[in-house]
């Protein structure tokens, strides 16, 4: 079916997620509706809005939270949408306070949001012009990078390099703060920095490349795509003159040593200490690997050696509540400066903040809930990775539909899970009846001094809570 007249739309997907962004401009893709196992019903429901003549721009959740991609609606066949690219932008369209005003949808939650001619018509002319200045920018460039090669040196050759860069895992218990950490104190510019998740399909492919299908000039070509590793690599080795940033959240969720492979190599660095390298090589990788596909992009000459430059930071964060999920060796371990996260409740900007339907505050809520996990941990062999980190919850999750969901399901199902009896009052058998009885203190506005939190912990508990 076509509708008489096509629709604007903006579809948000994960961040992590460059389907659309390595096509090709004008090639087509068909979407699957049942590839989306996770949210199979929500995504049908969203997508069967579309239709042949529709206009989408693809907008990409935070952390990246932008637009990069315009596509069109080809055609509608049953649960396959094909869908044509129009333009890709690598900068793309920030969302502003006054374009959010002007669109009815929360775009970090809804798939699919309708927008007007007029909210569409101004997002592709900004990308548009962003197009134009890249593509005059890439032609600059190139002419700028003639000149210096026919004079014998590359552009990244004429400035001086920065040295000192490191491979960092930050850990601590969930919640810490490890991703703020790398925010306020390493980098927070977009463009200077790619940030990945490992998880258990994550693989060698996903990470430095891998070879795909691609049209050019009208033939099926099978291309090297570079991955984020390599892509960093290339970015930092381009622009000496400053710091860049490869981050991998959740780095033992993955099995890391296979997703490195050959690349682990390269995490060895030269430093001060070894007493035999120059000043300006102290980051770099001490030993090299040959990797003709990473050499090719990176170098542009595929025989060359690859090695991290020293001005690329390799930063990685690791929950200690999951180390087991995927053990890592010594050879692997000694080639990181390990950082701990220290969990500073109070000092969390909510911590004051009282949790919905009770007079305790967050701050005193996690400390005594932490201070109780080391007694009882000392009892048991231990289990202090199981304490709540400053932001395991933020300030909107205090909110009554939000908390016992989140923070008394964690403690019932997982920290508390052998010691319950601890936290809980004893009538309680199951946790439905935990988040039962809190939920009606809350909602029960008859009588406003009853304290939800006093309704399920034991007294002793909550006594230490308040004081």
């Amino acid at each position: 079916m076509k509708s008489d007249e096509g629709k604007n739309y903006i579809m948000s997907i994960d961040s992590f997620v460059d389907t659309f962004s390595v096509l090709d401009e004008s090639q087509t893709i068909s979407f699957s509706m049942e590839m989306q196992k996770k949210e199979k019903g929500l995504w049908e429901s969203y997508f069967s809005a579309l239709w042949e003549g529709d206009r989408v721009l693809v907008y990409r959740r935070k952390p990246c939270a932008g637009i990069h991609v315009v596509l069109e609606v080809m055609g509608v066949s049953g649960k396959q949408i094909k869908f044509q690219k129009k333009l890709g932008v690598a900068k793309g369209y920030e969302i502003t306070a006054k374009d959010e005003e002007e669109i009815d949808g929360d775009f970090e939650k809804d798939v699919l949001v309708e927008i007007t001619d007029a909210v569409y018509e101004k997002i592709c002319r900004a990308l548009i012009e962003e197009f134009v200045k890249s593509d005059l920018e890439t032609e600059e460039t190139a002419d700028a990078k003639g000149q210096e090669e026919k004079a014998g040196q590359t552009p990244w050759e004429t400035i001086p390099r920065v040295t000192g860069a490191e491979n960092v895992l930050l850990y601590g218990v969930p919640g810490a703060g490890k991703s703020h950490e790398i925010r306020t104190n390493y980098c927070d510019d977009s463009t200077k920095m790619e940030r990945v998740v490992f998880h258990p399909d994550y693989t060698y492919s996903d990470f430095v490349g891998q070879i795909l299908p691609k049209v050019r000039d009208g033939q099926l070509k099978y291309v090297f795509t570079p991955g984020p590793f390599t892509r960093m690599l290339k970015k930092a080795w381009e622009n000496p003159g400053e710091e860049h940033y490869l981050i991998i959240e959740e780095i033992n969720r993955g099995n890391a040593p296979a997703i490195f492979g050959e690349i682990f190599q390269l995490l060895d660095r030269k430093t001060e200490d070894d007493g035999k390298y120059d000043e300006s090589e102290f980051g770099e990788s001490e030993y090299g690997i040959s990797n003709e596909e990473v050499a090719g992009i990176v170098y542009g000459d595929g025989r060359r050696e690859v090695r991290i430059p020293s001005n690329m930071w390799v930063l990685a964060t690791m929950n200690t509540a999951d180390q087991n999920v995927f053990t890592m060796d010594t050879a692997f371990w000694r080639r990181w400066n390990m950082r701990h996260i220290k969990n500073d409740v109070h000092a969390a900007l909510h911590a004051g903040e009282r949790i919905e339907g009770s007079e305790v505050t967050w701050g005193n809520f996690a400390t005594v809930i932490n201070d109780m996990i080391l007694e009882l941990g000392a009892d048991v062999g231990g289990f202090e990775d199981k304490r709540l980190g400053a932001y395991f919850v933020r300030k909107r999750e205090l909110l009554e539909d939000k908390f016992p969901e989140k923070v008394l399901k964690y403690l019932w199902e997982d920290a508390f899970k052998m010691e319950r009896e601890a936290v809980f009052d004893e009538k309680f058998k199951s946790l439905d009846q935990v988040i039962e009885a809190f939920e009606d203190v809350v909602w029960d506005v008859s009588d406003a001094s009853r304290d939800a939190l006093e309704a399920v912990l034991r007294p002793e508990v909550y006594r230490k809570m308040r004081g």
